[in-house]
């Protein structure tokens, strides 16, 4: 996930969900915690309040074990540090590009670090990140080359009149997946 959270008064970030504490999310740092919580998709400021002294309210589905209690003191620990903001709004920021802000270029020059055979694509990367649903499912699609480029649409239905050999928007080489989203000179400026 590279989509990271900027706490400012903690009402839109998902307390145990997104990754806005650590290098993963609480969820996944404290899974004995996160397995017995009710509401998982809580925001920060439902469980810790507005402002300092924390009120912790965790609203667990039962008592909890030993382990789970050492957890909790942990979380509560590692949390100390952290100060709301009540009169600013959380942000999102995507560390992929310099301006914080998400794009789907960034998010192509991430994925092209990713280099090899499609059974290496890193599936579990693209479809648990934090980008919207239509870009994570666009990914696919042209990982896949289920995208309907010139020659595929050739292959498909080959009594149509189209020229795969020529790219309509370079007008330099045929209109592959693979040309349009990796080599296509006018697309890979964009």
């Amino acid at each position: 996930m590279l989509t990271r959270f900027v706490v400012g008064n903690g009402e839109r970030i998902r307390f145990w969900e997104d990754l806005w504490w650590g290098d993963q999310p609480l969820g996944s740092q404290f899974s004995r915690l996160f397995r017995v919580v009710l509401d998982k998709n809580v925001p920060i400021s439902s469980i810790l309040g507005s402002s300092r002294p924390f009120f912790w309210n965790f609203n667990f589905r039962r008592n909890l074990s030993d382990i789970e209690i050492g957890d909790l003191e942990g979380l509560m620990r590692s949390l100390d540090g952290l100060h709301l903001s009540p009169s600013v709004p959380d942000a999102r920021f995507w560390p992929a590009s310099s301006s914080g802000f998400f794009s789907v270029k960034s998010f192509f020059l991430t994925l092209s670090y990713f280099s090899g055979s499609p059974q290496d694509f890193p599936s579990k990367f693209v479809w648990k990140s934090q980008v919207p649903f239509k870009v994570r499912s666009f990914i696919w699609l042209v990982a896949h080359k289920k995208v309907n480029s010139n020659d595929m649409l050739q292959l498909r239905r080959p009594y149509k009149a189209l020229s795969p050999d020529i790219c309509v928007l370079c007008m330099k080489q045929g209109e592959s997946v693979d040309h349009l989203f990796l080599h296509c000179s006018l697309t890979t400026g964009l």
